[in-house]
């Protein structure tokens, strides 16, 4: 078994403890504000099943690209360096200020949602520190470019403690998919697998489908996120307002969802963070 595989199985884990599960994506708030009705699975235009396709599109269009654009400067920055014999420094330099930048454009854009906001930078804070005291410490991170990843790490979670920077899930799940050598096309495919599997997992929980009936739907989703995987996998965070003139590389498409999610806070009892 090639180490790609065996790496996407381990983040795949529904076990991995990044704080996942403490988050429903606003499906909490949608069940108790109506925008999901009860027995929606009963209904011909099912509201649980929008609910999920439009989640999943939002985050193809907002989320996924700064988590590419991470996985790609961090890449570029790596391979270059082994191939110029470029200081070990300065590449680590170089990798800390792309994603410095690229969490400061996301803190910017998601900082308007209080609870989504909070949501990401827990689990990025959670992914961060799973690297650094679990997979920085395996043996496939022994060579030069791994030992360059854990410094990289280790100042992202020094700099994340000082408040220096945020550390959101998109650029600290980008960044480890890169560090542990996982393909771009592959990192991009368990990206929304795992935003998916949050959404169905939380709906087990809040009793508004069962266990077998989440697993057929889950299954039907591979179609839907295939399409939007080659409509969207080709965009990035743009990395200056030149670059991006028109504000086009990132947008919410589900705005109704997004104020949904941000009364999260308001809701008189509730079993999740978000």
């Amino acid at each position: 078994m090639d180490k790609e595989t065996w790496l996407l199985w381990l983040l795949a884990d529904s076990q991995l403890p990044t704080g996942g599960f403490v988050a429903s994506a606003g499906l909490e708030a949608a069940i108790q504000g109506g925008l999901i009705r009860d027995g929606a699975l009963e209904w011909e235009d099912d509201s649980f099943v929008e609910f999920i396709r439009g989640s999943t599109h939002n985050q193809a269009r907002f989320a996924l690209p700064f988590c590419s654009r991470t996985h790609e400067q961090v890449s570029r920055h790596l391979e270059r360096a082994f191939s110029t014999s470029d200081e070990h420094d300065k590449v680590v330099a170089l990798v800390l200020e792309d994603i410095v930048r690229i969490d400061s454009y996301h803190h910017a854009m998601v900082s308007s949602n209080k609870v989504a906001m909070r949501a990401s930078v827990a689990q990025g804070g959670g992914l961060l520190s799973l690297f650094n005291r679990g997979y920085a410490q395996a043996n496939f991170m022994a060579n030069k470019r791994g030992q360059t990843c854990v410094r990289v790490a280790k100042e992202l979670q020094r700099l994340s403690r000082l408040g220096e920077i945020r550390a959101h899930w998109p650029t600290v799940f980008g960044f480890v998919c890169a560090a542990m050598d996982i393909g771009l096309a592959r990192m991009q495919q368990l990206y929304l697998f795992q935003f998916l599997r949050q959404i169905f997992s939380a709906a087990i929980r809040l009793n508004l489908i069962g266990p077998l009936k989440a697993q057929t739907l889950e299954c039907d989703m591979l179609f839907f996120v295939d399409d939007l995987l080659k409509r969207h996998s080709h965009l990035r965070a743009a990395s200056s307002t030149t670059e991006d003139i028109f504000g086009e590389s990132v947008v919410y498409t589900e705005p109704i969802l997004e104020l949904y999610q941000g009364m999260h806070d308001r809701l008189y009892s509730r079993i999740f963070n978000s």
